[in-house]
């Protein structure tokens, strides 16, 4: 038990910044998003006109940390719970980070039926190699390592899924009758389609993996 605790206190820096981000990544709900719709409606402008001031920059910096508290504070967990076990994880730190920036651009080219196919095809063929398969990771680092990389896109998709709820009106029903950008809907669900991908893609990995020697 005190070496548990040990490990964790060594840890702190990572996992008190995750538990945070993860807490803002709900209550942005209330204090980001409230304040960026307004910033919209008034057409990029702060409530005194200006198309930058303390209040648009204040607005900002809550909206953009808002917008990956989610992300960065999974990514802080797993980054500590691996390091915990002595776990090398530069390439999922880079690989992660990359999904991100590329996830950062909030709209995409529509993909076009071939987009949603292909990639439906591939979700229906790695699930279906998951469950023919090895039932559990080999044990040793590496599959460790994919294991917890299917882990956190399987959290993204689970994000995204609550994102094309509020896309929806899902928290202001009354709202509903506006109407919703159908490119925002078509970027978003590719994106969650795409994270569905690569989450299933690692768990096969993780799953088929030889365990190495040592």
């Amino acid at each position: 038990m005190s070496a548990e605790r040990n490990t964790l206190t060594r840890h702190l820096w990572l996992v008190v910044p995750g538990v945070l981000l993860l807490g803002y990544a709900l209550l942005g709900n209330y204090v980001a998003l409230p304040g960026y719709l307004r910033f919209l409606e008034r057409g990029g402008t702060s409530a005194a006109g200006n198309a930058f001031d303390l209040d648009v920059l204040v607005g900002a910096t809550k909206t953009i940390v808002w917008m990956y508290s989610f992300q960065l504070g999974v990514l802080c967990l797993a980054v500590a719970w691996a390091r915990a076990r002595d776990l090398r994880v530069r390439a999922l730190v880079v690989g992660v980070l990359a999904w991100l920036t590329l996830w950062s651009w909030p709209s995409l080219p529509l993909p076009g039926a071939w987009f949603y196919v292909a990639f439906g095809s591939a979700l229906l063929v790695g699930i279906a190699a998951v469950l023919l398969g090895p039932k559990q990771p080999a044990g040793d680092s590496r599959s460790t390592l994919l294991f917890l990389g299917a882990l956190i896109f399987f959290a993204f998709a689970t994000w995204e899924v609550c994102g094309l709820g509020s896309t929806g009106r899902m928290l202001h029903p009354e709202q509903a009758a506006q109407p919703i950008a159908h490119n925002l809907l078509v970027t978003q669900s590719s994106k969650l389609m795409i994270e569905f991908v690569i989450a299933w893609g690692l768990l096969l990995l993780a799953l088929r993996a030889p365990a190495t020697p040592g």
